[in-house]
């Protein structure tokens, strides 16, 4: 019995001793921060961001007046909302309980100057104002963080799409979007609309006829509503099939400004050709060229197929005469089972 005691004190001996080791080791490697901001600049100051992984790649975003835009892009807008959400919540962070401050523990979770995931640059009036490196992941969501000058290295809530070393994962994709309101004509192949009092109507449209209203509404909100999904280079190619488009089509606004839509086939196949007339793959990112536009942009396939299909015989029914509706609302219900 007094062997089993003697065996149990050792045991809580050496367990106690392992623990004040970890926790030696930890207080050399981690000390306590001062509270306070970690960038001192205010979000308002911010009018440029410069963006790098550690292979080299960069984004450059620059603020004009209140938007956001993409330089290397031909200056295309930039999703102004989330960089400027990003921006404030950089410039509001606050120092917490550091994770560690030494140089090796830098190199080890990449927030050093020469090994990094990513390293963001904030910028105001031509100069730097606060420089960010951003490291790997101890956690779903999280990732490790530095400022430049500062040797603490903290954990940040943060999405890795949210710092995505790419320009197409910055742009506004509803940069061609419209309000439905402001279009008054519409120039599809086969069917042209022009707005009246009821709303757009075809333009062939007879007395005897009236319009879908869902279905027109519809095709108004594809129209308006158009996506890209990223932006090319401003220099057509043979490829992007803009000399043989799968759809031409234009839009007139409110203001008299008239927007011209190319959409181009998809490049042939090795051992196929081109898609049929009007026809474009699942998988399809045809190339637009919107006038007044310097970019040529990627669009998804299946907003160009709604388009193609769009046709006056989907819009446009023979009106029901007011007897037969007057009769159809006084027929009587006929009971189940009963003879007819």
């Amino acid at each position: 019995m007094k062997r089993l005691m003697l065996i149990c004190a050792v045991l809580v001996l050496v367990q106690t001793g392992l623990a004040v080791l970890t926790h030696v080791q930890k207080k050399s490697e981690v000390a306590p921060s001062a509270k306070g901001p970690l960038l001192k600049l205010a979000a308002v100051a911010v009018d440029e961001l410069r963006l790098e992984d550690g292979e080299g790649r960069k984004v450059l975003l620059k603020k004009d007046k209140a938007q956001w835009q993409l330089p290397d892009l031909a200056s295309f807008p930039a999703d102004s909302v989330r960089v400027q959400l990003l921006v404030e919540r950089l410039a509001g962070l606050q120092r917490g309980w550091p994770e560690a401050t030494t140089v090796e523990a830098a190199t080890r979770f990449k927030v050093a100057v020469d090994r990094f995931e990513r390293k963001l640059t904030l910028r105001g009036n031509g100069a730097d104002i606060g420089v960010l490196y951003f490291g790997s992941s101890p956690g779903l969501r999280k990732i490790y963080l530095r400022a430049d000058g500062s040797q603490e290295i903290e954990t940040l809530t943060m999405d890795p799409h949210d710092l995505e070393v790419q320009s197409d994962s910055w742009i506004d994709t509803r940069a061609l979007a419209l309000k439905p309101e402001q279009v008054v004509r519409v120039e599809l192949p086969g069917l042209t609309l022009e707005r009246v009092e009821q709303g757009l109507l075809p333009v062939d449209m007879t007395a005897e006829e009236e319009i879908v209203k869902d279905r027109r509404d519809a095709l108004l909100k594809r129209l308006a509503g158009l996506t890209i999904h990223s932006v090319l280079t401003t220099q057509d190619k043979p490829e992007y099939g803009l000399d043989a488009p799968v759809l031409r089509y234009a839009v007139v606004l409110e203001n008299g400004e008239r927007i011209e839509y190319l959409f181009g086939r998809t490049p042939a196949v090795e051992g196929k050709g081109k898609e049929p007339q009007g026809q474009l793959p699942e998988t399809a990112m045809p190339v637009l060229k919107v006038s007044g536009r310097d970019q040529l942009f990627r669009v998804e396939g299946w907003q160009v197929e709604e388009l193609v299909r769009a046709d006056r015989a989907a819009l446009v029914r023979p009106k029901v005469p007011p007897q037969a509706e007057a009769g159809q609302a006084e027929a009587p219900a006929v009971p189940a089972g009963a003879p007819q």
